[in-house]
């Protein structure tokens, strides 16, 4: 086996993981969504460690590593708003925000051409708070406990929001001056 094709790898398990994990909350078996949900989010910290540390990065990684994320977490949040486990304001932020930055990189790619998308320490934060909040809510429903940290909540939409405007302006900016570059030349 290749080594540099591992972070690949752990990405494509962590992506038909979601299907698993999402079958184990809806099926109220706690001890199962916990681990695969575990050994999903310790795939996504050993991936990009992998492609970093390694210079195993390549452009396959670069695509379906947001999508395994955004497969993973959505799918996360829908689960345990269907339980009740968190609620459903929050789970529309959080999969409004991912539509926003999926369909944001359709129209930009139409109007200015390819995109690097990379994410932002914000972007990242949010998605660390975002895994944060599902761990807990899956822990919570573990424990029969009714509410995850309640603080938790105001923070990942606080973050969810935050990084949603910062990546539209950012990314608004940038075709601007793509386009505008494009009429100059």
């Amino acid at each position: 086996m290749k080594f540099q094709y591992l972070p690949n790898i752990l990405t494509i398990i962590r992506l038909l993981l979601a299907g698993p994990i999402t079958l184990a909350i809806l099926s109220g078996r706690p001890v199962w969504t916990i681990s695969l949900f575990g050994i999903a989010a310790l795939s996504d910290a050993l991936d990009g460690f992998l492609a970093r540390r390694y210079g195993w990065q390549s452009r396959l990684g670069a695509m379906l590593d947001p999508l395994a994320d955004k497969v993973l977490l959505v799918s996360a949040f829908l689960s345990l708003t269907f339980i009740k486990a968190l609620p459903l304001w929050l789970t529309l932020l959080v999969v409004g925000r991912d539509i926003l930055i999926v369909a944001g990189t359709f129209v930009y790619h139409w109007v200015a051409g390819s995109i690097q998308f990379k994410p932002s320490r914000l972007g990242k934060l949010c998605t660390l708070l975002q895994l944060s909040l599902i761990m807990t809510a899956l822990v919570s429903a573990a424990l029969n406990y009714s509410k995850p940290v309640l603080i938790l909540q105001p923070l990942v939409a606080l973050f969810t929001i935050g990084s949603g405007l910062q990546y539209v302006v950012e990314w608004g900016k940038k075709g601007v001056r793509r386009i505008r570059r494009h009429h100059r030349g």
